[in-house]
């Protein structure tokens, strides 16, 4: 019974943890923590030049329902991830749900964007080449087993609440 409780209780506040994250964080550790993240999981395409689109551009991506948002660029060998948010070219913009959508393959970006579920404002050409990088890169492969599982039991909750 209290196993039940717990377990309901921590489904509970799962979704939350995102949230919390961004916002307890220092900005100099989650810029630290995204780079790395974001280098980890894209090192194939770094060393094959894909990310070349973006050498000396910014990106920006919003996550608006954990009010939170950074900035990317390429430098030719690694990605940066810039907090604050830069002044950017383009922006991605989407909440959490959807990204985990995408994420877990119950939907893809070309679906959420015609459903105004992600949102690509300003240079389109290049908003076009990162939403069709999200497509194409399998971050569930990539991605630390540990974090996989956490995003999926956070996604899992989410469902359960919709």
């Amino acid at each position: 019974m209290m196993a039940a409780a717990l377990r309901q209780r921590v489904q509970h506040y799962l979704p939350q943890l995102p949230a919390r994250v961004t916002r307890y964080t220092p900005a100099p550790v989650m810029e630290l923590i995204l780079t790395q993240a974001l280098n980890h999981v894209l090192q194939p395409e770094c060393r094959a030049g894909e990310l070349e689109f973006l050498r000396r551009r910014i990106a920006r991506v919003e996550i608006t329902d954990l009010n939170f948002s950074f900035s990317l660029t390429f430098n030719g060998q690694r990605l940066q991830a810039l907090l604050p948010a830069q002044p950017s070219e383009v922006m991605l913009r989407s909440d959490q749900y959807s990204l985990l959508q995408i994420l877990h393959g119950d939907a893809d970006p070309d679906t959420l964007f015609f459903r105004r579920k992600l949102l690509i404002t300003g240079d389109t050409e290049l908003g076009l080449y990162l939403k069709n990088m999200i497509d194409t890169v399998p971050l569930t492969q990539r991605i630390p087993a540990p974090l996989m599982r956490l995003l999926s039991h956070i996604y899992q909750s989410r469902q359960a609440e919709k």
